[in-house]
């Protein structure tokens, strides 16, 4: 068996002479093993030309021996590197020239692999040595190390980076770069002056400045080469006209916060409305909401008579105290101020439920079955258990507001001239289950924009208590059992801070406690007057709890309202997730910590000021404009105009 090189290409072509050329002369590629064929069995053509004199053959570049040598042993068996011949028609060898066994160096695979490798960083050239030395190892370079190196960026200078072709002249180009570099560095340094800590992240190195501008230059004279000049004049002038608020705003949307983090990946959603606290409250005089058609949805915005009062008390008589449980759907009976024989507070007995809501399961993609409903609670089937909680005893809720006013009437919101003009108040409540039903046991108020705290107390119930429903309430026996009286001397608002690894915030605030509903309702009057918006979310159950009719009212339910419209309505979480970015309502651990009423209080008031940002840039593009801090409508003349018009 000879040596054969069919698979490269001869170098000298159709014009080779060579006496059986070891070189491949066909347009297709012969495989490497395949053996040199024998004279009888090659075409007339190229028996011809092996035929032909050497005084025929073309002179051809001869390669030094010493490289011919050393390059033929590398890619030879040891056999041709022996031998350097081939074999005669009767067996024998024949020795053939260096130069007519030189190889063409490197071969087209070997030229690709050796090309990669010279590119390689100097650690994979080690690793593939490494590779050589011992073949059952296999190192592969460590793909996160080779992400964070093409992560950084060489520092670059103050100079527009060289483009193929150039919408403008290098003159040009380096003049509007640095107009653009000076407004990002005069932004930046305004930003930096207002030293608030959670604007540090925001803030610009002198390399990231000129980054960004080399990259806002560069994306102009990509996009828009035909009007690169004006665009780039247009963009220094926005620039110059950027506050540093809407710079602040522009960096949140660039720049990853570590607030990302805990809300899934979403930066929270920046409130900016430009208004002062009292133009905000005068806007919402836009947006307030009427209840006066939604008494069927458990809304009051009369108070109930004596006689429609005294209609509820003869039905409560003649019911004998049976209600309907708020959980597990089960008759029982109630006993307010517990029954003689044996001090019992219901009956029934103990109450198995799942407190969690139902919910369809996702099906595979292209399941036509059925699936089941199925408990969030527990992840059970619907119908599989009577339920995977338990508690002491049966629950009821009610929702007539005869039937509440016949334990406490409502009261309408009275004159208060101590209360400030320029705030609105949120506020929230927590109820527990006792034997006249749900009752208030918590009760919070917050400053309206600037969301300081007003009001935050826990509340004695007037009935005997079944359940504090401590998993969304919040409030825990041992709080309202050891919490201090509140009293007249003592400030009204609570300003301990919160610890999330307590067992609930509102032990952990040092809560103190009013004697009844009745005295939280008249500090909650103390921050209000009839005109003040009280904002919340779901204000009817709010409402109804502290036994309140105002006027003024803004709910979230009713500003973001369903789709489906009323008695469908979004959650409080829900819509910050959606609108803000921003998780409430969050458990701390394997504990449950329950809901948090001045979270929620000041969950409602942003998603407002959300509202009302967009109703003063709505108002904005309508032609409204502030004079002298006042809101002035489209068309009106400004205050020179309307004095001049005034002595004429």
């Amino acid at each position: 068996m000879s040596f054969s090189l069919k698979h490269i290409p001869c170098p000298a072509g159709k014009t080779c002479t060579a006496f059986q050329c070891i070189f491949g002369h066909n347009e297709e590629k012969a495989p490497e093993t395949k053996e040199s064929a024998p004279t009888s069995q090659k075409d007339p053509a190229t028996a011809s030309r092996e035929r032909s004199p050497p005084s025929q053959q073309t002179p051809r570049k001869r390669m030094k021996i010493e490289q011919s040598e050393a390059s033929t042993a590398s890619q030879q068996p040891p056999q041709a590197n022996a031998s350097h011949g081939h074999t005669n028609k009767d067996g024998s060898l024949r020795t053939v020239p260096h130069t007519a066994t030189r190889p063409v160096s490197p071969p087209p695979l070997q030229r690709n692999s050796k090309r990669s490798d010279t590119k390689a960083s100097p650690s994979s050239a080690r690793q593939q040595s490494s590779n050589k030395k011992d073949s059952k190892h296999s190192v592969t370079p460590n793909s996160k190390a080779v992400h964070e190196a093409t992560k950084k960026r060489k520092p670059e200078s103050l100079n527009p980076r060289l483009l193929k072709s150039s919408p403008a002249s290098h003159e040009t180009r380096l003049k509007l770069l640095k107009m653009i570099h000076q407004e990002f560095t005069r932004l930046n340094g305004e930003l930096k002056k207002s030293g608030k800590p959670d604007e540090t992240i925001l803030l610009l190195s002198d390399q990231d400045l000129i980054f960004k501008a080399l990259d806002e230059e560069q994306a102009t004279a990509l996009q828009k080469p035909a009007v690169y000049t004006n665009v780039m004049k247009n963009k220094v002038m926005q620039y110059k006209r950027m506050n540093v608020s809407q710079w602040k705003e522009q960096q949140i949307k660039e720049t990853p916060q570590p607030e990302a983090k805990q809300n899934g990946g979403n930066i929270p959603k920046e409130i900016v409305t430009g208004l002062t606290n009292a133009q905000e409250v005068e806007l919402l005089k836009r947006i307030p909401t009427s209840i006066d058609d939604l008494s069927n949805h458990g809304y009051v915005s009369s108070i109930p008579t004596e006689e429609v009062i005294e209609t509820a008390r003869t039905g409560l008589d003649a019911a004998k105290g049976w209600e309907k449980c708020d959980r597990c759907q089960q008759r029982f009976q109630v006993f307010p101020g517990r029954r003689p024989e044996d001090g019992a507070l219901a009956s029934g007995g103990a109450c198995n439920f799942h407190w969690g809501k139902t919910y369809v399961p996702e099906k595979a993609p292209g399941d036509t079955t059925r699936v089941p409903k199925r408990y969030q609670c527990c992840k059970q089937e619907v119908g599989d258990s009577t339920g995977c909680s338990t508690h002491d005893s049966h629950v009821f809720k009610v929702g007539d507001p005869k039937r509440l006013a016949a334990v406490l009437n409502y009261a309408a919101t009275p004159e208060n001239s101590n209360v400030p003009g320029d705030r609105a108040v949120c506020f929230d409540c927590e109820m527990g289950y006792t034997v006249h039903g749900m009752e208030l046991i918590r009760l919070t108020a917050t400053s309206w924009p600037s969301g300081e705290e007003l009001l935050d107390v826990l509340v004695q119930p007037i009935g005997e208590i079944l359940d504090l429903n401590s998993r969304y309430s919040g409030v825990w026996p041992d709080d309202l059992a050891h919490a201090q009286p509140w009293t007249p001397h003592d400030p009204v608002p609570s300003k301990n801070g919160t610890d999330k690894g307590s067992e609930s915030d509102s032990k952990s605030k040092n809560l103190k406690k009013v004697s009844s509903p009745e005295v939280a309702r008249d500090l909650l009057f103390s921050l209000l007057s009839p005109s003040t918006p009280l904002i919340g979310h779901g204000l009817e159950n709010d409402l109804n709890a502290v036994r309140i009719v105002h006027p003024t009212l803004i709910d979230t339910v009713l500003l973001y309202p369903h789709k489906f419209g009323l008695p469908y309505r979004y959650s409080l979480k829900m819509l910050m997730d959606v609108h803000l970015n921003k998780k409430i309502q969050q458990e701390s651990g394997p504990k449950v910590l329950g809901h948090d009423s001045a979270e929620d209080a000041r969950a409602a008031g942003e998603l407002v000021r959300l509202r009302i940002m967009n109703e003063w840039k709505d108002m904005q593009r309508a032609g409204w404009t502030l004079v002298d801090g006042q809101f002035w409508p489209p068309g009106k003349p400004g205050a020179l105009t309307e004095a001049f018009i005034e002595k004429q």
